[in-house]
């Protein structure tokens, strides 16, 4: 478990340079935040001079490794059981390649404009809507903000499904615990990517050794798994993907951090940091399956034995949950923090803080008792950045913001846009992995 896409805000991720004495590796890696501390949600960040805080090749890969291991990893051997084994790492590879390539659109355009921040990318969009009295920009703008703020707090009800899952108590007392976390300052909680990558390391090991004791038993291998098949649980993996590997919102700000920085370095990076994502989410997802059958839960920590190495599993689950909680709270409290300072006396700032923090953990209690199955909220979530950070930001960022031309690239970011829409109204539409569906039309079974 680590960051999920809105990943840019952690404080401190353990593989980047940071000085005691400045927030400048904070900011490197908070596009929403960092610019809410300025005048504007989305302002764009001046480069930083000098080679101090810069990001070595190194820790850019490891930050991007840590930015997509998330909540909806968990997720993938349930809608692996939707759309069966084949058809999902065909998915997983070409997740990899949209991500890959909308990435290096972005960054292409930040780099030729020198804005490194996705909404004040987009702000730079130049034609008009509504009789030129709107600018497409600054709808863009707002928008992609928006979306970020609600990516965000999907990402907070997600925290609190994992957290109720692997406690015996109900969800209330994970939200009630989230309150007093959300006033703690970030230092405190700049130990949790660290523990976030250990704890991800951990748990495919204890799947890998489920795996092998149950292939191995008298009973072998759940029946009913896969190979190859079609149904409409693919919606549901394509998203669950794009929960897992969208982190477009992150990127921009780490790569005005990069050390001698330039789109052909930042590729490379990307390249293996999304290898070595593909590999254990392939894992994850291949062996929670086959381990757990068709049936495997929304949340495949769920399904876990009940023993000392699975407990283990769970408590650090719980504990790295309960940091990033605040952590992904910063894009919708520093806004409120900025303004109510730049009007309002000290008090009235505490106060407006304070009822905002209440405010947000309140609707993610609701929505995390409205909604508790981990599946549909990371199917939902990992539609919406599919739609929008993966296509409709950069298909408007390639029309626009690029030096490519020529009706061909037009068309392709046309499809591209209207891919991540369709993709956005299919996963709200249908956000369960309709494993039924798959059980009767599948062609080869992966369990004989």
């Amino acid at each position: 478990l680590s960051l999920p896409p809105c990943c840019a805000l952690a404080p401190a991720l353990p593989f980047m340079k940071m000085d005691r004495n400045s927030n400048a590796g904070i900011e490197a890696l908070v596009p929403s935040a960092h610019s809410a501390e300025r005048s504007s949600f989305s302002a764009p960040a001046p480069s930083s001079e000098g080679g101090a805080n810069k990001l070595t090749s190194r820790q850019l890969a490891m930050n991007l490794i840590c930015g997509g291991l998330g909540t909806g990893m968990f997720s993938l051997p349930s809608s692996t059981a939707g759309s069966s084994l084949l058809p999902a790492f065909v998915m997983l590879l070409g997740m990899v390649v949209l991500n890959a390539w909308t990435i290096m659109i972005l960054v292409d355009a930040a780099e030729a404009h020198q804005v490194f921040d996705i909404g004040a990318l987009v702000g730079l969009l130049p034609h008009r809507v509504l009789r030129g009295r709107l600018r497409l920009g600054a709808l863009a703008q707002a928008f992609i903000n928006a979306m970020v703020v609600v990516v965000c707090m999907i990402s907070l009800i997600s925290y609190l499904i994992v957290i109720d899952d692997a406690l015996v108590p109900p969800v209330t007392l994970a939200a009630l615990c989230m309150v007093p976390l959300c006033f703690l300052e970030q230092r405190y909680l700049s130990w949790s990517s660290a523990v976030a990558l250990l704890v991800n390391v951990y748990i495919i090991a204890v799947m890998g050794v489920l795996f092998v004791k149950t292939s191995s038993s008298d009973e072998g291998l759940p029946h009913g798994s896969c190979l190859l098949g079609v149904g409409k649980g693919s919606i549901s993996m394509l998203a669950v993907l794009g929960q897992c590997f969208v982190v477009q919102m992150c990127v921009l700000p780490m790569y005005e951090e990069l050390e001698d920085r330039n789109p052909r370095t930042f590729k490379h990076c990307l390249l293996i940091a999304f290898g070595v994502l593909a590999v254990i989410f392939g894992l994850f997802a291949l062996l929670g399956y086959l381990t757990f059958g068709p049936k495997v839960s929304g949340n495949a920590l769920k399904d876990l034995p009940h023993a000392t190495y699975t407990a283990i599993a769970r408590i650090g689950t719980i504990l790295v949950a309960s940091a990033l909680y605040p952590i992904m709270a910063i894009p919708m409290v520093a806004p409120v923090r900025n303004m109510a300072s730049s009007r309002y006396g000290t008090s009235c700032t505490k106060l407006l803080t304070t009822l905002t923090i209440f405010a947000m953990v309140l609707t993610s209690y609701i929505f995390a008792l409205i909604v508790p199955d981990l599946l549909v909220v990371n199917v939902i979530g990992g539609a919406l950045c599919v739609g929008v950070f993966a296509s409709v930001g950069p298909g408007l960022v390639g029309l626009y913001l690029t030096r490519s031309e020529g009706a061909s690239w037009k068309a392709l970011m046309y499809v591209l846009i209207l891919f991540g829409m369709a993709n956005a109204v299919a996963g709200i539409v249908f956000p369960d992995n309709y494993e039924g569906d798959m059980s009767s039309h599948c062609a080869i079974s992966a369990v004989q």
